[in-house]
């Protein structure tokens, strides 16, 4: 039934016995749907289904399964969190839709549409400089660091880092989307899960052979920064500028591009370096 997407519009479901009504779908993925719901006193949410019905997109039952337990007990984990994390407010999984429910908080707009709009600025302006302004790119980038040490702080490794898994909530710019994500005390063993999203998950997502860690994370935020600075992902899977741009002008971001996106996690910086850099503790803007 959740193929069917007027099958779910204006439907009520019960999430640990509180009721949501679903009112549009915001956006769908491999494992299932977002949508815009109303809770029962009015107030507007987000309402991620996991359909667990039938396999698809060469993802099985079981794995679907994982994934939404997974979720759960990470952003349960998380719920401390409030101002870099998304809120969860309930989870239950319904057998007689063979599917599971993740209430959450409904974001205002996406960091890919942000940066569309910011985009559109610099050039109004005339600004033959960085892909958006350089002040709202610090913004993004102080952010970002925030998300990676609440991660760090709650011993957590997203693995999965990407623009759109970032949204914002008012001001503030929140991750979302744990699926994949993993205890960084879980460590490495040889059943080891890969995948992510290249170039935005780190090399040793993929490989199988090192261990996870929260390196992974500054990886990804790192690959996020050249995306906001370039407006392209770094297919390069390096610090390197797209083909025909020229390296930003700002030697602080030409530094953090170059320490994160290093393929070797061992010789990325730590959270503390990120905490301590001029990009991300000074006042001026770069």
């Amino acid at each position: 039934m959740f193929a069917n997407d007027a099958m779910h519009a204006n439907r009520t479901y019960s999430i640990q016995g509180e009721p949501y009504t679903l009112l549009n779908r915001l956006g769908h993925g491999s494992f299932g749907s977002v949508w815009r719901a109303r809770s029962q006193n009015g107030e507007y949410v987000a309402v991620k289904i996991v359909d667990f019905s039938r396999a698809r997109f060469y993802i099985g039952i079981s794995e679907r399964a994982h994934y939404f337990s997974n979720e759960t007990r990470i952003m349960s984990r998380l719920r401390s969190e409030t101002e870099s994390i998304v809120t969860m407010y309930a989870h239950e999984f319904n057998p007689r839709y063979g599917a599971g429910f993740i209430a959450m908080e409904l974001g205002d707009e996406s960091l890919i549409d942000r940066v569309r709009v910011l985009h559109h600025v610099n050039l109004r302006t005339g600004s033959l400089e960085d892909y958006i302004p350089a002040k709202d790119r610090q913004n993004i980038w102080i952010q970002l660091v925030n998300i990676v040490l609440a991660l760090q702080r709650q011993g957590v490794v997203h693995r999965d880092l990407k623009p759109a898994n970032l949204l914002f909530f008012g001001p503030n710019l929140k991750a979302v989307d744990f699926g994949t994500s993993q205890e960084e005390s879980a460590g490495y063993h040889h059943q080891q899960k890969t995948g992510g999203t290249r170039p935005y998950s780190a090399p040793e997502c993929f490989s199988g052979r090192v261990p996870i860690t929260s390196k992974a994370d500054i990886w990804s935020i790192g690959a996020i920064l050249y995306y906001i600075t370039y407006g392209r992902r770094p297919i390069y899977e390096t610090s390197q500028p797209p083909y025909g741009a020229f390296p930003t002008r700002s030697q602080a971001v030409q530094d953090v591009l170059y320490q994160c996106l290093q393929r070797n996690p061992n010789r990325r910086p730590d959270h503390q370096w990120l905490v301590q850099h001029p990009l991300t503790n000074s006042m001026t803007v770069f």
